[in-house]
């Protein structure tokens, strides 16, 4: 064959096809060296991660970051500007090694610089901590107001309360949150710093609360989709504090109308709190305590054979108490942040149990001693994930005694007598932690998360191990025949542990612009449940229908999972039919109930062995409208069914007189059949005329410092159980579908709040209800069971009313601002709305003050002193049949003064 070129190959042609061949490999080794020099020669580009904070080290999203380079070979490759994320962290990528001048800015702050740093190459991580500007007290920023309206963590669905607001809640903390509970529209879950459970702060650590409604996310364990969030602030700054101290005289306060005249009340309550910088921009610290001492006076209003006695006693209940709440801030790095916190609370309440029906013999002495240590890191983790990590140990202990060690005497719904035989306490050892991972890339923001609760649950707490005579009616008390005697003999010594857990992923997928899609699933587990299917799906629509971003439409759907509560494990460990015995004599003898009647050994308590967690399925549809920048109103709507609620099933229920297994009286199993179905409208209005500040007004009077609001919810809720060992009086529960004995129809709180006249601040809080509903019973055990729930024939649960409830309270303080050295106290920055755009920074503090700061409170609970009457009785054989047998809620008025420095 002649080859193209016209050549012909003879012997040459082996020697050149090698020769050539080694040539080629020469060549490519040669392009492989020379690329891995220039390679090793010439450095890799660097990422630029630059977190932007405000001096009190909270991130600040959205902001704007600019890269300036300082060199030659950096001026010619200029970096455009970038937006902060969620976690505060903006991301260059592509950087040139080299000298750049980096700059942050965000309305309201004042420009951040970072004159000369060096960009190597890898990740180059720095923070920029902003400080604010002291001209303007709030200002509204953010990206595209329809993209921030979409956000499903944005300001709709949400409010914030005021300073004012805050300022005049209760500085006792469980009043406190009654007082949020009350604001919030009922049944939210409080949550401070992220962490559930546990004592509120004090007012002077709080930093803001904001109330969520519709959280349908799979984060959520709650299927009520109410939350309140308590962010307490760091101690930034130089060292501050302040002092207080309340009085509460009953010389103020109003009288029960049960009683002729009002007996002495009072009630002391003081506390400090220090707060300030440890060491500059790195570590912070603010500390609070509180001490309460009081006192009150038990009315009694009982039915005794010798007629109503009703009166204020001649004893008093006292009660003390200190509170100590800390947090320690310490910036790990530049991005990551440490923060531990350490609760300690201890009470001793002396004649609980007196009054009402209870006579003064009745009482006892109940002391609880809690401590709490909360740690929680967070930070950016490398370029796009955010992680929050929380780890909650607590140590709670209580003790109880009675005030006298004798049998108890109980007539139905008339008076109770004799000890009150309670002793011994409850030891807990718990641990919670919870961890989220979050991710940001393209149109999606994930959150993956864990939450661990569990614990060791010792106790030897015991009652009625004297034994109790229970008489129907105050006939049969004076004909001496009682209808049962009961006693729990044994040992109450148990000790167990119980652990619960979850794992959750969430992604908020941003269709366009005005449009985000959230699905999600959260998983479920328990001890001492036989139940490993609780997979809760939800998902939600958040969509922004216009360009202005000013309303909002949201709809979800989702599975949410209830757990079993300690407490009912506890009982069926406590009272299994061998550890602790309960004997029940029907118709004993009086005042020996001796051995003669039926005295079947003892009632036992039991789980059902395929118990599961009781179910509840959420749908809601709601809207949320910003009307102008300074009104804002939403309507939500939520049905709620839940299955597998817990109830009592008594598997020895007499039979024509006879017990099943005459080895044993009532034999209670928690089963899962019930189910119930709730609808609730929640509404809301806020008018802001002027953002809120504690800055003193330069005019004597600027009726523009008002603000007020209004949330009423209506809502209905039914079931056919009381609780899990309830057990249906009829024996069916058939018979039990009725309004629940917490369905209230209408709630209402309106606040109203004005610093219109200079140094004074005055707040007016209206929260009203609708009344509870409650049962007629026949007051006598028919069925035999000994279980006093027997009802008229025809008669449902819940099938009458009382009363409902108002109250008008008020909040009013004159500050006296004194001292020729002014000082500039920290921010005090509340963020409203999305981390991501379209919210409002409020400046809390802006002006130097003089500084010291003494102010002269009142603080007013029910101003009116209308009459909130309670425990309404539906026993027929009660002498108060029909009628209220309590009041709650009566005028009390607190002065003081608080300090500040």
């Amino acid at each position: 064959m002649i080859p193209a070129s016209g050549f012909r190959h003879e012997s040459t042609k082996p020697r050149n096809g090698i020769l050539l061949c080694c040539f080629r490999v020469f060549v490519f080794a040669w392009q492989i060296w020379t690329a891995s020099t220039t390679s090793a020669q010439t450095p890799r580009d660097g990422t630029l991660l630059v977190t932007v904070v405000d001096q009190t080290r909270a991130v600040i999203p959205a902001a704007t970051v600019t890269v300036t380079g300082l060199d030659d070979p950096t001026k010619a490759t200029p970096a455009a500007p970038v937006k902060t994320s969620d976690q505060g962290v903006a991301t260059i990528t592509g950087v040139k090694p080299g000298r750049y001048l980096v700059q942050a800015e965000f309305p309201g702050f004042e420009i951040g610089t970072l004159k000369e740093i060096r960009v190597r190459s890898g990740d180059n991580k720095h923070v920029i901590v902003l400080a604010i500007q002291g001209l303007q007290d709030s200002i509204t920023v953010g990206r595209d107001p329809q993209e921030s309206a979409a956000d499903r963590r944005g300001n709709a669905f949400g409010s914030a309360l005021t300073r004012e607001q805050v300022d005049a809640l209760s500085d006792d903390p469980d009043e406190m949150a009654k007082q949020l509970q009350e604001i919030a529209g009922g049944d939210a879950v409080l949550r401070v710093d992220s962490f559930e459970g546990g004592k509120l702060p004090s007012k002077a650590q709080i930093k803001s609360i904001h109330v969520t409604r519709d959280a349908f996310a799979a984060e959520n364990h709650s299927a009520g989709g109410l939350f309140i969030d308590i962010i307490t602030q760091p101690g930034v700054g130089p060292l501050r504090g302040g002092g207080r101290y309340n009085l509460r005289d009953g010389a103020l306060g109003g009288r029960s109308p049960f009683v002729p005249t009002k007996g002495p009340e009072r009630s002391q309550n003081y506390g400090t709190n220090f707060a300030g910088s440890l060491v500059k921009e790195r570590a912070s610290f603010n500390v609070s305590m509180q001490g309460n001492t009081a006192y009150e006076t038990p009315n009694l209003y009982a039915a005794l054979p010798t007629g109503t006695r009703s009166e204020a006693l001649s004893i008093r209940s006292p009660r003390d108490s200190f509170f100590l709440f800390g947090n320690f801030d310490y910036a790990i790095t530049k991005d990551q942040t440490l923060r531990l916190g350490y609760n300690q609370e201890d009470s001793t309440q002396r004649n609980l149990g007196i009054g009402a029906y209870d006579l003064p013999e009745h009482g006892h002495t109940n002391e609880e001693h809690g401590r709490t240590v909360r740690i929680q890191e967070a930070g950016p983790l490398g370029r796009r994930f955010f992680t929050n990590t929380r780890l909650l140990l607590s140590m709670n202990d209580s003790a109880s005694r009675s005030v006298l060690e004798a049998r108890t005497i109980r007539v139905n719904d008339a008076f109770t007598s004799g000890g009150a035989q309670v002793a011994g306490g409850r030891h807990t050892r718990t641990v919670n932690l919870a961890s989220d991972l979050d991710y940001v890339r393209s149109i999606h923001s994930v959150r993956m998360g864990i939450a661990l609760n569990g614990g060791s649950f010792r106790s030897d707490d015991t009652s009625n191990y004297l034994g109790t005579y229970t008489f129907e009616s105050l006939e049969a008390y004076e004909a001496e025949l009682p209808r049962s005697y009961t006693r729990r003999i044994g040992d109450p010594n148990i000790q167990y542990w119980n652990v619960q857990a979850a794992a959750y992923g969430q992604d908020d997928i941003k269709i366009r612009k005005g449009l985000t899609l959230s699905p999600g699933l959260r998983y479920e587990i328990q001890t001492h449940l036989q139940d490993s299917t609780a997979f809760g799906p939800r998902f939600g629509i958040t969509w922004a229908p216009f360009k202005k971003g000013k309303t909002t439409l949201r709809a979800s759907a989702g599975v949410f999972y209830d757990w079993l509560n300690s407490g009912t494990y506890e009982q069926t460990l406590r009272v299994d039919g061998f550890r602790q015995q309960e004997l029940n004599i029907v118709n004993p003898s009086f005042p020996d109930p001796g051995t003669s009647g039926i005295v079947p050994p003892t009632n036992k308590y039991l789980l059902a062995g395929d118990l599961q967690m009781a179910r509840n399925t959420r749908l809601s549809l709601g809207i949320d409208q910003a009307f102008t920048p300074k009104v804002r109103a939403g309507v939500t709507y939520a049905h709620i069914n839940g299955t597998g609620l817990l109830r009592g099933l008594n598997l020895n229920a007499p039979v024509d007189g006879s017990r099943p297994n005459p080895l044993f009286s009532n034999v209670v199993e928690v089963v899962g059949d019930a189910r119930s179905r709730q609808h609730t409208v929640n509404s809301f209005l806020q008018v802001m005329i002027s953002p809120p500040s504690p800055n003193p007004s330069k005019q004597l009077l600027n009726w523009k410092r008002t603000n007020f609001g209004v949330n009423y919810t209506f809502g209905t809720l039914r079931n056919n159980s009381d609780g899990a060992f309830s057990v249906p009086a009829t024996g069916s529960l058939a018979t039990e579908w009725a309004p629940a004995g917490n369905d209230i129809r209408h709630r209402l709180n309106a606040f109203f709040g004005t610093q219109a006249l200079r140094n004074f601040n005055a707040n007016l809080n209206l929260s009203a209800s609708s009344a509870s509903p409650y049962t007629i019973r026949t007051g006598i055990d028919t069925n035999g069971d000994l279980i006093f729930n027997d009802r008229p024939d025809g008669v449902g649960r819940n099938s009458v009313r009382g009363d409902g409830r108002f109250d008008l309270s008020g909040f009013f303080v004159y500050t006296f601002m004194f001292g020729r050295r002014r000082v500039q106290l920290p921010p005090g920055i509340m963020i409203n709305g999305s981390p991501v755009g379209g919210f409002t920074v409020t400046q809390m503090q802006i002006d130097p003050l003089p500084r010291f700061r003494l102010g002269l409170v009142v603080n007013a609970q029910n101003l009116t002193n209308h009459t909130n009457y309670v425990g309404y009785q539906g026993s027929l054989t009660s002498p108060f049949f029909g009628r209220p047998t309590s009041v709650t809620g009566m005028r009390k008025i607190d002065v003081g003064l608080n300090f500040s420095f």
